[in-house]
This record gives C-alpha cells, sequence and structure tokens, in this order.
C-alpha cells in the first residue's frame, strides 16, 4: 500500500494552505475533497454562463505583508489578477448610505462629513483601533499555537512577553461595546450599526459580544487592503491547488470522506467509493462541526474537543442568492452592505451583503452582463422544517430583491439567472454539517479563551479551518493550514 506523508480532508483555504505549504517543503500529499469544486464556502460554481462566488467575499491578505502575499511569495507563486479597492464598499443605512473609503484619511473625511458633530470621538475610535491591530498584527506574524497545548505551544506564548504587548490586555478583557463606552459613542445608532454590519460579516457577531482585539483586528483588515480578485476567491484556491500538483503531490475531487482510523502508527482514511488511503499524518480541513461523525469512538474520546459541547456552541447558517444580471449597475462599489431596520437582528435579510463582478471580469461572465452574490446570516433550525422551505425562499428572495430596489431600481427586471441557497443548500454542495459556515459565533469578552487549537489532541491529527484558531475568514482558515504545515515540518 502506497502511504503519504501526509494526507489533508477538505479543500477549503485551510487544507489548500496546508496541502501547498506541505508539499512545496517535500512532503508526499494527499488532498481529499468531497465536492467536485474546490474553496469550500469561498469557492465557486459554474451556471448559464456565469460563475458565481459561493460567499460575497472581498480579497483580503494580498497587501505586502499580508498573510496570502506571503503565502504565495512562500510557494513561489505570482499573484492573481486584482485591483485594490478604493471603496471598500456602499454601506446603506436606513436613513444613509455610508461610504467606506480604503484610506485611512478619506474615511476619516466621510466621517466628517456625515457626523459633523461626533467625528473627533469616531476618529480618536479609530486610532486607538489602529494602534492596537497593529500590535496584534506582530503576534500573528508569528503564527502562535493558541491555545497553547504543548510545552512548545506554551515557550512561543511566553515568548510574546513584553511592554508593549502588556498593553493589548485590556483590550482582551472588554468588549467592542466597552470600548465605545469611552468614546461615548456606544448609543450612536449609525455608527454601532455600521460596525455591526461590518462585524458580523467579518467575526460573525456585532459589538457586544465581540472581544475588543478580535474587532479590531477585523475592522483593520480592511484598511490594510481591500482587494478584487478577477474569478473569485475561486482563483486563489485553484492556484493553491496547482502549487500542490506542481510539486509532485495529488488533489482529488469527489473523494468524500467517510471514515478516519488509526491502525497503529498510519491514519486510514475511507471514501464514500469506498476507496482506502493511508498516510502518517493527518490534516482535517472539514469543519469540527462534521468531525465526529467520521471517528470511532476511541479517537472520538481522544480528541480535546467534546462531541456535546462542540453541537452545543452557537453558528449561523447562510441564506444567498446568486443573480446573473443585464448590467444596470451605475456604481464605482463593487461590493454594497444593506441594512434595513436598526430595531431588528443583522439577520434573515435584514442585513446583507452584496458582491459584483467587476464589469471588465471576463472569468465571471461575458460583456454587458454581472454576476452577484449576496448573502444574509440566518438560524439554522427553520430551513429543516420541510413544509415551510419553498414559502422561506420565495419570502427572502422577494425582502433582498425589494432592499436591492432601493439602491438599483432596474435590478428585478435585469435578472436572467436567479438561484436561491440555504442551509440545506451548503451541507449539500459545501457539505458543512446541517449547513453551519463562518464558524462559532463571539457571545461576550471572554469568548476567545474557549477557542479550538488546531492541535487536536490525538498524535499525528491536526486541525484547520474557520472552526479552530485564528477563526473565521479567508485569512483565518489559510493561517490556520500554515500553522499546521508549520508543526509537521518543525
Amino acid at each position: 500500500m502506497n502511504v503519504r506523508d501526509v494526507i489533508v480532508v477538505g479543500a477549503g483555504f485551510g487544507g489548500l494552505s496546508a496541502g501547498a505549504l506541505l508539499a512545496k517543503r517535500g512532503q508526499d500529499v494527499l488532498l481529499l475533497e468531497g465536492s467536485n469544486e474546490l474553496g469550500g464556502c469561498a469557492g465557486k460554481f459554474d451556471r448559464h454562463g456565469y460563475r458565481f462566488a459561493v460567499g460575497a467575499t472581498l480579497g483580503m491578505g494580498f497587501e505586502a505583508g499580508g498573510t496570502l502575499s506571503d503565502l504565495y511569495q512562500e510557494l513561489g507563486l505570482p499573484l492573481p489578477q486584482m485591483q485594490l479597492l478604493p471603496i471598500i464598499m456602499d454601506v446603506h443605512l436606513p436613513d444613509m448610505d455610508i461610504r467606506y473609503h480604503q484610506e485611512k484619511e478619506r474615511w476619516y473625511a466621510e466621517l466628517e462629513r456625515l457626523f459633523p458633530l461626533e467625528h473627533p470621538r469616531m476618529i480618536a475610535f479609530y486610532e486607538e483601533l489602529f494602534h492596537i491591530a497593529g500590535i496584534f498584527q506582530k503576534i500573528i506574524a508569528a503564527k502562535p499555537m493558541f491555545p497553547p497545548v504543548d510545552w512548545q505551544g506554551v515557550k512561543q506564548v511566553l515568548g510574546m512577553a513584553n511592554l508593549e504587548n502588556a498593553k493589548l490586555v485590556p483590550y482582551m478583557l472588554q468588549t467592542v461595546h466597552d470600548r465605545l463606552k469611552k468614546y461615548d459613542l456606544a448609543g450612536h445608532r449609525q455608527f454601532v450599526a455600521f460596525l455591526n454590519g461590518q462585524l458580523i460579516d467579518a467575526v460573525q457577531t456585532t459589538v457586544e459580544g465581540c472581544p475588543a482585539f478580535l474587532g479590531y483586528i477585523a475592522l483593520n483588515v480592511f484598511h490594510r487592503g481591500a482587494f478584487y480578485v478577477y474569478g473569485g476567491l475561486a482563483t486563489v484556491a485553484e492556484d493553491l491547488a496547482r502549487s500542490i500538483r506542481n510539486s509532485g503531490s495529488e488533489v482529488r475531487l469527489r473523494s468524500r470522506v467517510q471514515k478516519i482510523a488509526k491502525q497503529g502508527e498510519l491514519w486510514e482514511v475511507t471514501t464514500a467509493k469506498g476507496q482506502t488511503f493511508s498516510a502518517k499524518q493527518l490534516v482535517l480541513n472539514n469543519s469540527i462541526h462534521n468531525l465526529h461523525g467520521l471517528l470511532d469512538a476511541d479517537l472520538g474520546h481522544r480528541m480535546r474537543v467534546r462531541e456535546e459541547e462542540e453541537k452545543a456552541r452557537p453558528a449561523w447558517g447562510a441564506y444567498a442568492l446568486y443573480l446573473g444580471c443585464e448590467d444596470v449597475f451605475k456604481t464605482e462599489a463593487l461590493f454594497h452592505q444593506f441594512i434595513e431596520r436598526y430595531d431588528a437582528p443583522l439577520t434573515e435579510g435584514n442585513q446583507f451583503l452584496v458582491s459584483l463582478s467587476a464589469p471588465d471580469d471576463r472569468l465571471r461572465t461575458e460583456p454587458g452582463k454581472r454576476a452577484l452574490t449576496i448573502s444574509t446570516h440566518t438560524e439554522l433550525d427553520r430551513w429543516w422544517e420541510r413544509e415551510r422551505y419553498e414559502e422561506l425562499k420565495d419570502a427572502y428572495t422577494e425582502r433582498i430583491l425589494t432592499s436591492l430596489e432601493r439602491q438599483f431600481p432596474q435590478v428585478r427586471g435585469a435578472v436572467d439567472v436567479s438561484l436561491p441557497a440555504t442551509p440545506v443548500t451548503f451541507q449539500r454542495f459545501v457539505l458543512r454539517e446541517q449547513g453551519k459556515v463562518g464558524g462559532y459565533i463571539p457571545s461576550g469578552k471572554f469568548s476567545w479563551m474557549s477557542s479550538y487549537s488546531p492541535m487536536s489532541g490525538v498524535e499525528g491529527m491536526w486541525l484547520c479551518g474557520d472552526t479552530v484558531f485564528p477563526g473565521a475568514g479567508t485569512l483565518g482558515t489559510a493561517l490556520s493550514g500554515w500553522m499546521v504545515a508549520d508543526r509537521i515540518c518543525r
């Protein structure tokens, strides 16, 4: 039997990053992906002449020193075709529109234009945010294995203790809401709604539930550089898979893993097609939500992740609407966020993010057309009530289209392809248990302390992706894969 050095399960950004780095460093890697596409929730699918991005996701981390820029450099890859977005997005609140600029000075000018009385306090808040996030960025660049669960990890964390890092402690013991109180902004309806919209898309929660340091890092990332990647983030996934193959390793699609066992010193992975593969090390990027159903009882008991505890942790689903349209979008911004009401949760279509394909992106569609991905957070349970399913889909689609018409009056008549997706869809096609996406929902100032480590607790089994540290988003998942690759090769 051919024994690989490493089997990677799941071709999301975590698994692809780990696999590409390991293969580049001489490991014999087999990456198994259950679906027909690469990239997971940041992947793509093609229908009726349109390439749709699975998630309405901006490109982050391609600036000099950014995670994906460094990853490409490490792998010896040219960066994909992209454009820096001077306008991160237009945010449409119930009573005003906010143009979210990437450059700090232009963003501060926008705050002054919209909030002439309060803008000095808003700028002071952002100055604190940029300063603290900059310190944390240096820590993240060291790729700490958190929480530390072995002596090597403890030494790494202890080695970061210095006077500058000591300044970070208050931000690890407070929420973003707590920090807003300092600037007398916690009750500012529009500003808080804006921040909530950014945070729920970046880290799955709002200012009340978001640890301050986590929120600061997420908000700072936009200003380090927001990019539009031609072809969508699936282009990055394709580059990473190509790197694995070019290094002499293998990527197999349509190879859904059904069983994981350990035989002596080797891992055995069995697919739904009945194929069994063996390796010395195992990297799981298929989400902790899906994990325990693959393991025998003995392995499950040895994991640091307890099945009952994991199932009880809250996570969102997504309702997505994919539209192929005639180009009726007279806007500079390629990303738009809509918030319809201040007095309702930012879920179920009350808040949604829209990504538009660039007018000149021929990888996405033909001239004169635009591909849209629209996504809103949703609670999971309602989508598994079969008798209401079609009614819910129609209601969510109508609510989103009605909101879109507020900014783009011709959009309804311009649609020639409309494809809704629910948690049921995400379970079927992206293989996420119950359609859970985006990792866990932070629930307060200390919620970061319950993060799962990439070290599983079982020798030779590693975890990466949006359900382990450092968490959700393409940057967090790629970084988790990089951490795992570093530890395997150490």
